[in-house]
């Protein structure tokens, strides 16, 4: 047997009470109070293992990981708000209540507390799952334990997959930037590893590493999970599984995909430091198209009815419940989730609530950006999911399908959603409305990966069949998609990714991953002045190159910050 570190109780309990996790009481019920607990003998105890699991699982809801109760650190949806304000279709209507404007406004993006956050948050998030891995023997434990170690790998492969395309900076078109990204190598840097096994030292000289080493990591974590899981059945669709494995490999194959058609070289170069086995940006394509075709098999969900989408005849569950048939993984809110009557995520998000700032009450709304409305067809049932400008200021009658009543659905302007709606349709009692649960992934994306897939992989037309096939089957039956060129299907679906996941943190990646401009001033554009900038087209919009962390650079002394993307484009004007 290995030697296994010796982990104090005081210091078990100190991590998880930073995110609302109890474990102390589970470690003092199996171990006499102020004794030491091995390793070996956490893992022995089925209590305090799963305590372990639960603050991994639970992370994803956590609360004030920062510690400064800021507004936006709210778990994961929340810092998935913040990719969708760095995109162009998703504006608040009220600025003066916008506690994501640091990259709405694009002017504050270095030393900055919202900045920070997400890459505290998510190596907080990381600290817990390598706690987990770290404490169990895989050679001499419990299948159950195994299975928990299992879990852990299939978070720490989202967490590195997110963190990987989050920091690494990708070209700008602007001089000032890209030379001095040039000038300090940062080119085809990620984010530092950090395992279950690393030293103080090496956390204090610790590189940013690779593109290529950190793809290897990844799809060895989602391998091992998969050895892992095998026979595992998972209880609630907030524990991953074998469906959760095909999921994230079919986003991660594409990521590769498009990387390898646009930039071949780095396609040598990845083969000339790890084999993934794959030989051309073709691989990976077919490799995604048949992750995402498992990934929807394996799950049994559907995608969202009509009914489902609006939250069924008392609109309860539009997008605020794991339930929904075509949740594929997500977390599960309650009340203890909630920390006042504002600060929530539902307060944030859902129009048809009066405790939060999005809400009626203080009309902070978010909208759709006019210009993506405007490509929406009328034939389209996700069209009412937005405010016509014709139709602000009078009653919702059967077309608009709202919690509100005429008077107050009266007082919402144009362009104002109605996709999330509060927990059981509840408007008033945040103890009840504010939990909606977190979504990490639903299997329409598997649809539009798979799409795209195989439109690069096998020709355009029939990726075209795909998408046709998709849309006219779950969205409405008159669609048709007129492509020819892959360049021109691509358009087409990502206009659909747009419509289909609005507000759900989806479309950045994409946005990054494609190098798609940003688009936000133009003539009689409804996004709010100050928030009009355009990036380049053809490159990446700088504020999608996140900064790092200025404290990261202080404790890490190998650490290479991407240069500093705030302020550089200006607002637009007519």
């Amino acid at each position: 047997m290995k030697k296994r570190n010796i982990i104090k109780r005081a210091a078990v309990a100190c991590l998880l009470s930073a995110i609302g996790m109890n474990m102390s009481s589970c470690i003092e019920q199996t171990f006499p109070k102020n004794s030491t607990a091995t390793a070996e003998q956490i893992a022995e105890s089925p209590a305090a293992m799963n305590a372990m699991l639960n603050a991994v699982v639970g992370f994803v809801n956590a609360y004030n990981t920062y510690g400064q109760g800021y507004t936006w650190d709210l778990g994961y949806t929340s810092y998935g708000i913040i990719r969708e304000v760095m995109c162009e279709d998703f504006y608040i209507y009220k600025s003066g209540y916008d506690y994501y404007n640091s990259f709405g406004l694009c002017r504050s993006l270095a030393d900055n507390a919202e900045v920070n956050s997400i890459y505290y948050y998510y190596y907080k998030f990381l600290n817990n799952v390598n706690n987990l891995i770290r404490i169990v023997d895989l050679e001499n434990t419990t299948e159950t334990n195994r299975q928990y170690v299992g879990i852990a790998k299939v978070y720490r492969a989202m967490i590195y997959m997110d963190m990987a395309r989050l920091f690494e900076y990708k070209k700008t078109g602007i001089a000032k930037l890209d030379d001095e990204a040039a000038s300090n190598n940062v080119y085809g840097l990620t984010v530092p590893i950090i395992d279950e096994n690393i030293t103080e030292a090496d956390a204090r000289n610790n590189p940013r590493v690779p593109f290529y080493t950190i793809y290897r990591y990844i799809l060895d974590d989602l391998e091992n999970a998969e050895t892992l899981l095998a026979d595992y059945s998972r209880p609630t669709k907030n524990m991953p599984d074998l469906t959760i494995i095909s999921a994230l490999k079919a986003r991660f194959w594409l990521e590769l995909g498009t990387r390898f058609e646009k930039y071949p070289n780095d396609l040598t170069t990845l083969n000339q430091n790890v084999d993934l086995g794959i030989t051309s940006d073709k691989d990976c394509y077919i490799k995604a198209a048949d992750c995402a075709k498992q990934a929807i098999a394996k799950s049994g969900a559907t995608p969202l009815s009509e009914l489902e989408w609006y939250g069924g005849k008392d609109y309860f569950t539009a997008f605020n419940s794991i339930q929904t048939s075509a949740w594929m993984w997500g977390g599960i809110m309650n009340k203890e989730n909630i920390h006042s009557v504002w600060l929530n995520l539902a307060g944030h998000l859902c129009t048809e609530q009066t405790f939060g700032v999005g809400g009626i009450s203080y009309g902070a709304h978010r909208t759709i950006s006019k210009a993506l409305f405007d490509q929406i067809p009328d034939d389209d049932w996700r069209k009412v999911t937005w405010i016509a400008p014709e139709d602000a200021g009078k009653a919702p009658g059967t077309q608009y399908h709202t919690l509100l009543s005429d008077a107050n659905f009266m007082k919402l302007p144009a362009y104002v959603h109605l996709k999330f709606k509060p927990k059981e349709g509840n408007m008033i009692d945040s103890n009840v409305g504010a939990p909606i649960d977190n979504l990490l992934m639903r299997v329409e994306e598997m649809y539009f990966i798979e799409a795209e897939a195989i439109a690069a992989s096998q020709g355009v037309s029939a990726g075209v069949s795909a998408l046709e096939n998709f849309m006219k089957t779950y969205r409405y039956d008159s669609y048709k998609c007129t492509a020819s060129t892959m360049e021109d299907f691509r358009k087409e679906l990502i206009l659909q990714k747009r419509i289909e996941f609005w507000g759900e943190g989806i479309i950045y990646w994409d946005y990054k991953r494609l190098e798609l401009s940003v688009t936000r001033g133009y003539p009689g554009t409804n996004c709010p002045v100050g928030y009009r900038m355009n990036s380049l087209e053809g490159y990446c919009a700088p504020w999608f190159n996140l900064f790092f962390s200025k404290f990261e650079s202080i404790t890490n002394q190998a650490i290479i910050l991407n240069p500093d993307p705030s302020a550089v484009v200006d607002d637009w004007t007519e």
